[in-house]
């Protein structure tokens, strides 16, 4: 995993940005020593509602701060008494006795739960539960909640999780708990065919570069099911032939010529599908989308780890490179219903 680059702050300051990045150092280590002292939780966004005239309009300002000083101390953000707002949520049949002695069941609403703070548990109650979905898209998961999928899926009863897209740290730590609890849950990612998707996949099996300091926060054990090239290959049968090309064009991929005929052809590919009101969900790959592939291909090509399933995700990049193409995940089914699709892979898996 990459290291998080330095910074130097220094006092008194060369310029008045500097300084000013001094000044907030000293004050979020003001608002945490008294956060520690009173045995206290705080929030980062309460540190900058209260502090915006300091930390300017963005509240990354802050977070990014608070990383830093995590790291620099080498301790965890639970360690200065700072949590980050909960997004997660989770749904199904898994029960969590609190250490205040109340219980809070995730199956008895339809549209999940907040997740617990893992620090706030005492303990957990997986009943039947046998596998965790990680769920990129916030809709995919409510759908799947609402048709109690985790208890009439096929493979038996399981967990959906959403950290509703790239996830924080809460939920970062709680996917891993949750594993460490029950190593033999089996824990599958599903994210949309792109470079966002395979990054967030990273996420949560290596861990960021942000948070290289913090622990507890992977499961590297967890299964990439989908969505993958394969599956838009199988959506649009005419692509097979553009990835050929792509192939076979490999060894001229500096030839602008080739590569602009190709995705002109896959283009009017996507045009006729979408004529027919097919593959809405399958759009071409924006410059943004491009960079991002190339630069996530630069991390995985430069990283120690070479194994199968980082070889997979290396060949994933390329083939979206190749093909030009990015797919959400309710490309599998045109109704948005994914459950036969999970059906067959959460069962092969």
């Amino acid at each position: 995993m990459p290291t998080a680059p330095k910074a130097n702050i220094r006092f008194p300051g060369r310029n008045a940005s500097e300084s000013k990045q001094f000044v907030r150092v000293l004050r979020i280590l003001e608002l945490c020593h008294q956060a520690l002292t009173s045995g206290d939780i705080i929030t980062k966004r309460n540190i900058w509602y209260q502090n915006k005239d300091l930390f300017g309009e963005r509240q990354e300002n802050v977070d990014r701060m608070i990383d830093d000083i995590a790291f620099t101390l080498g301790v965890g953000r639970e360690d200065l008494n700072v949590a980050a707002t909960v997004k997660g949520v989770v749904s199904g049949p898994i029960e969590f006795i609190m250490q205040n002695g109340s219980k809070t069941d995730c199956g008895l609403s339809s549209d999940g739960i907040l997740m617990p703070r893992i620090q706030s548990v005492e303990m957990c109650d997986f009943r039947r539960a046998s596998w965790l979905l990680i769920i990129e898209k916030e809709a995919t998961f409510r759908t799947l909640a609402h048709s109690d999928y985790p208890v009439i899926s096929k493979a038996g009863h399981g967990i959906l999780v959403t950290g509703k897209g790239f996830p924080d740290l809460a939920t970062l730590r709680f996917v891993s708990a949750m594993h460490t609890a029950r190593p033999e849950l089996r824990v599958f990612v599903l994210v949309d065919f792109d470079p966002d998707g395979i990054a967030i996949l990273r996420n949560y099996k290596y861990g960021g570069r942000k948070m290289a300091h913090e622990e507890n926060n992977t499961v590297p054990r967890a299964r990439w099911i989908g969505i993958k090239s394969t599956d838009v290959l199988r959506e649009i049968p005419n692509l097979d032939a553009a990835e050929e090309s792509s192939q076979d064009a490999g060894s001229q991929h500096s030839n602008g010529r080739s590569q602009s005929s190709q995705t002109s052809r896959a283009s009017k590919r996507r045009r006729t599908a979408d004529a027919h009101g097919t593959y809405e969900s399958i759009l071409p790959l924006t410059a943004r989308d491009r960079k991002k592939a190339t630069d996530l291909l630069e991390v995985i090509c430069g990283g120690a780890d070479q194994d199968a399933e980082v070889q997979e995700q290396k060949l994933e990049l390329q083939r979206c490179l190749m093909l030009n193409v990015k797919a959400e995940m309710q490309a599998l089914d045109n109704l948005g219903d994914m459950t036969s699709w999970l059906d067959d892979n959460l069962g092969r898996a």
